[in-house]
């Protein structure tokens, strides 16, 4: 070997050539291959996708940990004994966490943007999303706001519908058997049907940031087109629906989200066994201590940051499958690809 030369294996990093991008694989999907999809690409850019999550749970953890140490959670003896400290501080509460669904939502298309470079296979690069991204900030910013102002007033519908169940049994409380089961399946039926809109609202929501992210719609007019992908319907079915397959495409990340964050309430939870056991289930228990709260804060921010990116992957490979379905994306972006080549 030449004097001068190196070996593979010494060549700097630097140096070498960065590998090809993957062949884009454009094709429509069932349920299963979207989920098997989605976590092969989550193993595949599991560095980049931690490090955008990290950074995307880090607004509501500092909200958090900010409120704790702050003393910002308003209690119900406030409410009784001083209302306006009781109210102050909800308000306060609802700025930080305002606060922190913009900040999450901005990375959420931060994120979009990173898988769909690697979706389309291009080499995703973090700097890449966040520069990206800086061209799409006011849009985010009032699409976000906009977004949880429809979710928020989607909810006046269980709050109507409890609030008739909670006044019907104060003025005509059910005193026998008979009439306490009917009453007690008619409310069951009553705030089920109210929880419907909200869960189709949310539901045709969920597609936004791609919307935003893949088409620069902004506002309104990424919420319509959100809602619009998510409502194809190819005739196959109830099953084949866009809310159904989403629905079923969710399942099984909100099922793992529930299994860790149950895992990262035990501090709260083993404190609150303690109690228990010092002072009886009948005896007055003492709040979790501020450590064990900023504690339970910090690992459920670990926990979302791991599953959040699972969530945008969802939604994103969702958006790109509807979009081939519908519209003949896989031939548009063919298309592209060899009018580039020439």
């Amino acid at each position: 070997m030449a004097e001068n030369s190196l070996s593979p294996a010494a060549v700097p990093p630097v140096l070498t050539p960065a590998a090809p991008a993957a062949q884009a694989d454009l094709r429509p999907l069932t349920t299963s291959e979207l989920i098997d999809r989605g976590f092969a690409l989550y193993r595949a850019h599991f560095a980049g996708f931690l490090l955008l999550a990290l950074l995307c749970q880090s607004a509501p953890l500092l909200g958090q940990i900010l409120a704790t140490a702050l003393k910002l959670n308003p209690t119900q003896s406030e409410l009784l004994e001083n209302p306006e400290t009781f109210f102050t501080k909800t308000g306060v509460l609802m700025v930080i966490t305002l606060v922190a669904q913009v900040v999450v939502f901005c990375f959420e298309v931060v994120i979009t943007f990173y898988i769909a470079d690697a979706y389309l296979g291009k080499i995703p690069s973090v700097k890449e999303s966040l520069r990206k991204f800086t061209t799409c900030v006011a849009s985010s910013i009032w699409t976000c706001v906009l977004n949880r102002i429809l979710i928020v007033l989607t909810l006046f519908f269980p709050v109507l519908a409890s609030a008739a169940i909670y006044f019907y049994a104060l003025f005509y409380p059910p005193l026998t058997l008979f009439p306490l089961l009917v009453f007690g399946a008619a409310a069951l039926v009553l705030f089920v049907a109210s929880v419907a809109p909200v869960l189709v609202v949310f539901m045709r929501l969920m597609i936004t940031v791609p919307a935003l992210a893949l088409e620069g719609s902004s506002g309104w007019k990424a919420i319509k087109r959100s809602a619009a992908l998510v409502r194809y319907d190819p005739g196959l079915g109830i099953l084949y629906w866009g809310e159904m397959r989403l629905s079923f495409l969710l399942l099984p990340l909100f099922i793992i989200e529930l299994l860790i964050l149950s895992l990262t309430s035990l501090p709260v939870t083993v404190h609150q066994i303690g109690e228990v056991m010092r002072h009886g289930s009948s005896g007055q228990m003492a709040a979790p201590p501020d450590s064990i709260m900023i504690l339970s804060q910090i690992l459920t921010f670990l926990a979302g940051s791991l599953i959040l990116p699972l969530y945008s992957i969802a939604t994103t490979l969702f958006y790109y499958d509807i979009r081939i379905r519908r519209e003949g994306f896989d031939l548009e972006f063919m298309a592209g690809q060899i009018g580039g080549g020439k």
